[in-house]
């Protein structure tokens, strides 16, 4: 059997999902490029394994690569290999706009075309919920839902959008493949990414709230849903992995509670979170820093959309872990 290939292994998700397949018996080779550093990884690999990492040694090899290079992927990939593809650069900068496309449509069109060429057995894709319309009304949006630039959305969820339909088009070809769209993902990270920054706030008595939702779920119910579908016979669909719809509110109570700080009381109006934006982009612009807050995670902050997970659970007979257990958990390795 051909190990499993990984993209992304350095990052939140990929770290998860590597230390998930491991601690199931299988052999993985994991893409990073020569300059990553392994920090996030080690740190994850360490909560999984503690101070065994003998799997780690034993069943995981780096090999340096990048998804924006073609023959480099041609190259390393193997015929019948399972493919999970990871890599992805999430921003709301506008300045990171070619690099969203690069990497993100560039680079999955490359793991397709490679996938195609050499044959592999299944490829797994880490799309997104913004890669997915909004149902109207009070409804819920589901995996039917079309994405409309009607919508406004940002650069980040076109890029993905367009990443998708490479996939489609690599299945449209003969390429056994499945899309997983989660929403917020939350676990054990690089606090300054992500949503690692709710828990840093969190800890330090953060008093600010919009009055938005979003969609959680917990990043080792992504790394199951994925292993889950890949050893499946399940092709050619997508899938919304979600735990919980949930006010950004409760959320940061939920985080608050578990630092045992002060819940967030003041609440932000679009007036103050436009000019709070504002005022991160100048300090950006004189640091050299990108700022905590852009206008699209201004503008998302208010957003009300909800998200169904009923297609997942009803395919996997899968259970997703509650959020506040999740928060708990997450709190746990922040505190490591």
């Amino acid at each position: 059997m051909q190990p499993i290939f990984v993209t992304g292994a350095t990052g939140f998700l990929g770290a998860h999902l590597v230390c998930a397949l491991l601690q199931k018996g299988h052999v993985v080779e994991a893409l990073k490029r020569p300059q990553s550093s392994l920090n996030e990884f080690t740190f994850i690999s360490g909560l999984y394994f503690g101070h065994d990492l003998s799997l780690v040694v034993k069943n995981l090899k780096w090999v340096d690569g990048d998804i924006t290079e073609y023959d480099n992927l041609e190259d390393l990939l193997q015929k019948d290999q399972l493919v999970f593809h990871c890599a992805a650069l999430v921003s709301f900068t506008q300045s990171d706009r070619d690099k969203l496309f690069t990497i993100n449509v560039k680079g999955t069109e490359n793991i397709v075309n490679a996938g195609l060429a050499k044959g592999c057995k299944k490829l797994v894709y880490v799309s997104s919920t913004a890669a997915i319309g909004q149902a109207e009304g009070n409804l819920e949006t589901n995996e039917t839902h079309q994405w409309d630039e009607k919508d406004i959305p940002s650069n980040y969820s076109i890029s993905k959008y367009y990443a998708e339909l490479e996939v489609w088009r690599g299945i449209e070809e003969g390429l056994d493949a499945v899309i997983v769209n989660p929403p917020m993902i939350i676990g054990p990270c690089d606090w300054q990414k992500a949503t690692g920054r709710f828990f840093i706030n969190g800890s330090r008595n953060f008093p600010f709230y919009t009055s938005g939702s979003n969609a959680f779920v917990y990043v080792k119910d992504v790394a199951k849903a994925m292993i889950l579908l890949a050893e499946s016979s399940v092709s050619a669909e997508r899938f919304l992995l979600v735990s919980e719809n949930m006010w950004l509110r409760d959320f940061m109570n939920g985080i608050a509670d578990a630092f045992g700080k002060k819940r967030p009381s003041i609440k932000v109006n679009p007036m103050m979170a436009n000019i709070a934006w504002r005022w991160f982009a100048l300090v950006g612009f004189i640091s050299g820093r990108k700022g905590l807050i852009t206008k699209e995670s201004a503008n998302s902050s208010f957003k009300t959309t909800q998200y169904s997970n009923q297609k997942i659970k009803a395919t996997l007979g899968i259970e997703f872990t509650p959020i506040n257990l999740a928060i708990a958990e997450t709190v746990a390795g922040f505190k490591k």
